[in-house]
């Protein structure tokens, strides 16, 4: 897919802030899907249904089975915890969903998502069921509104996100650390060439967190010296290896769990109100205890899976980035529903989205034509520092061969105090 992204600008703030809505646009990429199209059936996780059972079962165990069976008339041909379904109808047109039957659940769990209005469920127009798609709630919707510092009365500041939505902080950790919005989102950043920080941060509302980037060093690319920065393992690292991590474990997970999760995984329950778990695409830097729950198609990758940021020190441009996260499920093991009983308790992916960006070379060739005239103009102003001393030197060392200070004795209207060999003064001589 393609993504394209529009700011648009609601006012200018106090304290040298601008605020603006950020609407992002997906669109089927055909080129770059080659001989695969929209059509072509795949099969997934069916999230709605996991999402559905494994929140009762979190909250009223019993009652698990009485809402599978009305899910029976919710999901068409529910056989297991999986859809076969055309790419559309998945990310864009949406799988339909009937709320038409005569379950006493089926009106409760109807209900439920229509008074949550969850965005990625959309109401039929005959009022009979809903559209569940990943992306279409997306194209129709912006996300904001998002207060960044414009920069212009300290530079150092520039790009960095002071509020979202109207808050400073993120409410949904119960924590003040973990609701700190960092860091700018994710396009602009201010130059490196007075500090080099060995970390920066990017806001993303989708996980209603910050993530962040560690310094490797100084790349060239593009025939352009840049600082490259990558995400770092401590960034979803579980609170063992992290301590500061413990606040983004879901509180209240059970009697017998401090809601903690494995070494490379967010549980996003507080973000998005629903059972989903984010994660590094193939669960790169995670727990090898998520490897072995498979076995095969799983295979981290740090050139194809990891997060990265090249920034030009000089002006702070991203010359190149790519930022992935992976959405994932519990699947889990339920003896009451047929369809769950024979599944394996684990984490399972539901799709991974890479959102990139390189700067064209229209750009790219303007840039290097600054860095180039940038260079002129230290050169020139050294050159002009290194005549200056010249001068100097020169000026000094030829006051030193006329004698000093000689030249103020022609000058007629002043009085020299400066006695030459045989001469002397008579201050009682007249005229």
């Amino acid at each position: 897919m393609i993504e394209y992204r529009e700011r648009r600008i609601l006012s200018y703030g106090e304290n040298d802030t601008i605020r603006y809505m950020l609407k992002k646009t997906f669109y089927f990429d055909k080129e770059a899907s080659g001989v695969l199209t929209q059509d072509d059936e795949v099969t997934v996780i069916n999230y709605s249904y996991m999402a559905a059972l494994l929140t009762v079962n979190d909250l009223m165990p019993s009652a698990v089975g009485l809402v599978n069976i009305a899910l029976g008339s919710f999901f068409s041909n529910l056989t297991d915890p999986f859809l076969r379904v055309k790419v559309r109808d998945l990310f864009f047109d949406g799988i339909f969903l009937n709320c038409v039957g005569e379950a006493s659940a089926l009106s409760l769990v109807c209900g439920k998502i229509k008074a949550d209005k969850q965005p990625n469920m959309r109401l039929a127009d005959d009022g009979n069921g809903f559209y569940f798609s990943m992306f279409n709630h997306l194209n129709t919707t912006e996300i904001g509104p998002f207060d960044m510092v414009r920069g212009t009365e300290d530079i150092q500041e520039l790009g960095h996100i002071v509020a979202y939505s109207g808050a400073a902080s993120m409410k949904h950790w119960g924590d003040p650390y973990c609701g700190q919005i960092n860091g700018s989102d994710g396009s602009i950043f201010p130059p490196l060439n007075q500090i080099v920080p060995e970390r920066i941060y990017t806001f993303e509302p989708e996980i209603c967190r910050s993530l962040y980037v560690n310094l490797v060093g100084e790349r060239n690319i593009f025939n352009i010296s840049t600082y490259l920065y990558e995400i770092d393992e401590s960034a979803l690292a579980s609170k063992l290896a992290n301590p500061n991590n413990k606040c983004f474990c879901k509180k209240n997970w059970s009697a017998n769990h401090d809601g903690c999760l494995l070494m490379g995984l967010l549980n996003l329950g507080p973000c998005k109100g629903a059972p989903a778990i984010a994660s590094l695409p193939h669960f790169y830097l995670g727990s090898e205890e998520l490897l072995e729950y498979f076995d095969g198609g799983i295979s981290p990758d740090k050139e194809k899976h990891k997060s990265f940021v090249y920034l030009d020190a000089t002006t702070g441009v991203v010359l190149k980035g790519v930022q992935r996260l992976q959405f994932n499920i519990e699947l889990r093991n339920m003896k009451a529903v047929p369809q769950l009983e024979n599944v394996q308790t684990g984490v399972f992916p539901m799709l991974w989205i890479e959102e990139g960006a390189e700067i064209p070379a229209d750009l790219r060739q303007e840039l290097q034509q600054a860095h180039t005239l940038l260079g002129y103009v230290e050169a020139i102003r050294w050159a002009i520092l290194g005549l200056a001393i010249i001068v100097c030197v020169a000026s000094a060392w030829c006051v030193s061969r006329s004698g000093g200070m000689s030249l103020c004795a022609r000058q007629h209207n002043s009085v020299s105090f400066i006695l030459t060999p045989g001469h002397h003064f008579d201050g009682n001589k007249g005229q």
